[in-house]
């Protein structure tokens, strides 16, 4: 039997976009299965019904997508296509996650495309856009039908023995509060005293 997940009341409708349909229900929830590493070839997504707000997750590795160029169609291309089909249907908040050390002028590739993402949303017009920069994120990748990644196994296990004396914005967060974190901030946009831009790290990710 498919979990059914909670919505609070002040959303009406939820609609996420996804390489695979994960195995919840809600009346007011709409999946919807997108084959975002095909965007390279054809960068066009379909069109997204009224919305307010859109929250960007996307992400693979270069090890996964298998080269440079197909791991920047998914955590760029994607990413910002996904942002201007909801831009064009609406939403005036976003959240999205990209990294610890995203800078768009970076030597290192994975930073660079990270701060290449962020610099492009800022030029969007959101009137609220919340970025998160978590370190390492936690999670079980095997219930969500994701390939292991046995190096970032053994980082995550570093990682959490490490814990008591690593820096808080160096520590590994569950992807379930960076999630909650990142929502609240959205959610909580365009009030009197929120910025415009604002990230997210280290303890300002815990749940």
């Amino acid at each position: 039997m498919a979990p059914e997940v909670a919505l609070p009341p002040e959303v009406h409708a939820l609609h996420v976009q996804g390489r695979r349909v994960p195995i919840i229900t809600h009346p007011r929830l709409h999946l919807h299965a997108v084959d975002f590493a095909a965007l390279a070839a054809n960068p066009h997504i379909p069109a997204l019904p009224r919305v307010d707000d859109v929250i960007i997750t996307l992400g693979t590795t270069i090890a996964v997508a298998g080269s440079q160029q197909a791991f920047r169609a998914v955590d760029h291309d994607a990413v910002l296509t996904t942002a201007r089909a909801a831009r064009a249907a609406g939403a005036t908040r976003c959240g999205v996650v990209t990294a610890m050390g995203a800078n768009a002028h970076s030597q290192i590739f994975y930073n660079r495309v990270k701060g290449e993402v962020e610099k492009a949303l800022q030029e969007m017009g959101f009137a609220t856009l919340v970025i998160a920069r978590p370190s390492l994120l936690l999670g079980e990748r095997h219930t969500l039908g994701q390939p292991a990644r046995p190096a970032e196994s053994l980082s995550i296990k570093a990682f959490q023995w490490l814990a008591p004396v690593i820096p808080a914005n160096y520590r590994a967060r569950p992807g379930a509060d960076v999630a909650r974190a990142l929502v609240r901030a959205v959610l909580a946009g365009q009030t009197q005293g929120t910025p415009k831009v604002q990230i997210l790290k280290g303890d300002a990710l815990k749940a």
